[in-house]
């Protein structure tokens, strides 16, 4: 018996006719029949009964059919591991990360690469649900949080502070901090387009009973800034990001009561080898998150 052969039976079993099996494979209904005659020889009995124009699968078909649905993922299965076997090999590791982040967490990544010099890093934007995880377009994601799956886990990482920025010449700039509800006075809200964030800032002012005016988004923190520059409005940004930018005409405002963090997390598939890769990278965890 050939694997092609249990693949053709399986198909005519799920399509209830040889008809349709044959257009779903591409191949041609004759060739089709011959090759379950065959299969029928070789099990000595027939598979299905024919009933009028159709078929109908039989007690001995029945019995292949559940086995041989096992034999077939068995051997999807085998693949799998196969080629996550030749992955783990590898000494590239994809990372998944939203280019806001990997603005100021760059020199930790060159830092990473100086331990591990034989791991190249290929950096990809991250998308908001676990797709690329699960279908290995990449080896492990770094953000806040992506949609709940069984087969994945989170590891954290740091809290990251959220702060106002405003321009130098804002009636607020010589301020260090402000109590979050402050905000509410603010009529022109700037932030970046990601959902994530604004989730989270609708949670404060919903803990603190205010309205905030987010009016205004942009699609990077550099376009943000830039328009704060401009006095088009303020902004809500990572701190750390801010800082990255070392921009001489914004000014920096901490938040506080409440304070607003955002937590980052690592995420890795559970239910597959790990890569070495990503097995140097989680042990280089504590430093790479040292005084964040």
């Amino acid at each position: 018996m050939e694997f092609r052969q249990l693949e053709y039976f399986i198909q005519i079993c799920k399509e209830g006719s040889f008809t349709k099996a044959a257009e779903v494979l591409m191949v041609s209904q004759p060739t089709l029949s011959q090759q379950i005659r065959v299969l029928e020889k070789e099990f000595g009995t027939p598979l299905f009964d024919r009933v009028g124009r159709g078929i109908e699968i039989n007690e001995a078909g029945k019995i292949l059919l559940e086995k041989g649905i096992e034999v077939m993922m068995l051997i999807e299965d085998s693949r799998k591991e196969t080629s996550e076997l030749i992955n783990i090999q590898k000494n590239e590791m994809i990372i998944g990360i939203l280019p806001s982040d990997l603005t100021y967490l760059m020199p930790r990544f060159d830092h990473f690469h100086e331990q591990y010099p034989n791991i190249s890093i290929k950096f990809v934007d991250l998308e908001d649900n676990p797709g690329q995880l699960l279908e290995n377009k990449i080896d492990i994601g770094m953000s806040t949080d992506l949609e709940p799956n069984k087969h994945i886990n989170s590891i954290h990482l740091f809290n990251e502070e959220l702060a106002l920025v405003v321009s130098k010449d804002h009636p607020w700039a010589e301020k260090l901090e402000i109590p979050f509800r402050e905000l509410e006075k603010l009529e022109t809200i700037l932030f970046v387009k990601d959902t994530k964030l604004r989730k989270q800032l609708d949670a404060y002012t919903n803990k603190t009973g205010i309205s905030l005016h987010l009016n205004v988004e942009a699609t990077s923190p550099s376009t943000l800034l830039n328009m704060v520059h401009l006095r088009v409005g303020e902004a809500i940004l990572s701190h750390r990001l801010v800082k990255s930018y070392n921009c001489p005409n914004i000014k920096i405002i901490r938040l506080i009561d409440p304070k607003p963090t955002r937590e980052i997390k690592l995420f890795i598939r559970k239910d597959k080898l790990m890569p070495h890769t990503v097995r140097a990278f989680i042990n280089h965890i504590p430093e790479f998150t040292k005084d964040l």
